[in-house]
């Protein structure tokens, strides 16, 4: 749905949508997306508040295995084409400090907005378990289901200065 920001009522606006299937950038994708949006017209600029969940399906950067996650999130934010307002970065509307976020458009995208809160709530390195061991990077298999048979990477001897360092004994207490 395209919202018309110049044309919102004195009371604001709210919409709630769903999404079966949301497709993000590369590979990853949410399902069952639900969402609120409310918009409240600040003359001249336009309180939002988004929040939502979802299911993100993504896969792990250290095993590279699919895997899903719970995921929930909540902006708020005041939107403007005040450039000063833009600069100073912050804004206190009533008691709140709120984030200021350029909005050139007077037409606002729901679906492209609630994309957006989503993919700043997604990990930048996801993954499936606190623990995951990753793979091999010799052969690449998953140390999650097994180690593989690989030998270990050889420790390097250390080099000179190390070895010189090493032998010094200094005191460096006051």
């Amino acid at each position: 749905m395209i919202i018309d920001l110049a044309k919102l009522p004195p009371g604001g606006l709210r919409s709630q949508g769903t999404e079966a299937v949301l497709p993000l950038e590369g590979p990853d994708g949410l399902r069952d997306l639900a969402w609120s949006l409310f918009l409240l017209p600040s003359d001249p600029d336009v309180y939002v508040e988004v929040s939502g969940q979802a299911i993100w399906e993504g896969t792990c950067s250290r095993c590279l295995e699919p895997f899903d996650r719970p995921l929930s999130f909540r902006s708020q934010y005041l939107g403007s084409k005040d450039a000063d307002l833009v600069a100073r970065g912050s804004h206190t509307l009533g008691s709140q400090d709120l984030d200021v976020v350029y909005l050139p458009e007077s037409e606002l995208d729901e679906l492209a907005l609630v994309r957006e809160q989503v993919e700043l709530q997604v990990p930048m390195h996801p993954l499936c378990h606190e623990d995951c061991q990753g793979l091999c990077p010799q052969c690449g298999k998953n140390w999650n289901k097994g180690r593989c048979s690989c030998p270990p990477p050889s420790r390097k001897e250390p080099g000179a200065l190390a070895k010189a360092l090493s032998g010094l004994n200094l005191n460096l207490e006051p």
